[in-house]
């Protein structure tokens, strides 16, 4: 019985590289006003992944901003955190941390050289504590692989 859960917890993680990290529930992080929050839970949408569902066109964006009362640069740069946050191990402060180090999209972070990315997210991350924890080679090159697999992309 144990070995049969192993083994399908496995097949999980390798077989399902495009699965979205992005489930957070809207009340429980906060790259996202109280405010908005609470439009958005009364408005059927609980979790990042649906929110970034009605994100990912450019009119969607503007539609929003104007609906919930946000800036619409604000828009667009919670637009692109969810974005990142597609990427199985990427949550909000990966998100942020990576945004302040300069990548600001998918395609960003697909092009990123892995060195050259860990020696900036360091630098930023020792600047602005974002993680508790550095990021390391390993999990730099994991995002960048897992990047390449994402098969939503904002518009």
């Amino acid at each position: 019985m144990k070995m049969k859960l192993l083994m399908t917890i496995a097949f999980v993680f390798m077989f399902v590289p495009n699965a979205f990290a992005s489930h957070y529930d809207i009340l429980d992080i906060d790259i996202v006003p109280a405010e908005v929050s609470q439009k958005l839970v009364a408005d059927k949408i609980s979790n990042t992944e649906e929110l970034f569902a009605m994100l990912m066109k450019k009119a969607d964006r503007t539609a929003f901003a104007q609906k919930y009362g946000m800036p619409e640069a604000d828009v667009e740069k919670l637009a692109k955190t969810l974005e990142l946050m597609q990427i199985v191990g990427v949550g909000p402060k990966a998100a942020t941390l990576l945004q302040l180090s300069g990548i600001t999209s998918l395609k960003a972070l697909t092009e990123s050289v892995p060195t050259e990315l860990l020696e900036v997210l360091q630098r930023v991350n020792r600047e602005h504590n974002i993680t508790g924890v550095q990021p390391d080679l390993t999990v730099v090159r994991d995002w960048i692989e897992k990047s390449k697999k994402v098969v939503n992309h904002m518009e």
